[in-house]
């Protein structure tokens, strides 16, 4: 058993794609006679840097929208945590990504107890998926299974025991909210 530690970085490192999101209406899309309408509306949005230390580093997105239906061209990011923290996240057996279909990896790190904020499988733009975003920390392209994976072989434990021992550390940086351009 070893405790394993995760910085979330604070800068920007790319962009990538997000739906604005709420769980009342899900993934928000363009209404009837818009030239898109029944499309998803998607911005584009800061990615960054997941670093699991001493081992891979991951991107992830880390702000989202909310999805009010309106249409923007720019909107600063409204969910999200941009406060500098570090937290000791449980494990949540079972969590499936509510916006697209998640890989075999099913499960997620509760970073704030009681609190929707969650580390969790993101979408693949690889493969074109894009996902809604509520402001969890989403690994994203493919990079779940590799950075779980790794958690478990450098804890030398199962998630279950990992998040039960507080074996965990995520190290959060001060990030402000960023600004989403609709594309």
């Amino acid at each position: 058993m070893a405790k394993v530690k995760i910085v979330v970085s604070g800068v920007p490192i790319g962009q990538s794609f997000i739906v604005p999101y709420n769980h009342k209406d899900g993934l928000q899309h363009y209404p009837a006679g818009h030239a898109k309408a029944k499309q998803p509306v998607i911005y584009s949005i800061a990615k960054y840097e997941v670093e699991v230390v001493g081992g891979n580093k991951y991107h992830a997105v880390r702000f989202g929208l909310v999805n009010k239906g309106t249409l923007e061209s720019t909107r600063v990011s409204d969910a999200g945590l941009s406060a500098e923290r570090t937290t000791y996240p449980t494990w949540v057996p079972g969590y499936s990504p509510h916006s697209f279909a998640g890989s075999a990896y099913a499960g997620a790190w509760r970073l704030i107890p009681a609190k929707g904020f969650l580390i969790h499988e993101g979408a693949d733009g690889r493969a074109g998926q894009v996902g809604g975003s509520l402001g969890c920390i989403e690994i994203l392209d493919g990079g779940w299974a590799p950075f779980m994976e790794e958690l478990k072989a450098k804890a030398k434990e199962n998630w279950a025991t990992i998040g039960a021992k507080q074996l965990l550390e995520v190290a959060i940086k001060r990030a402000s909210s960023p600004i989403a351009t609709l594309i």
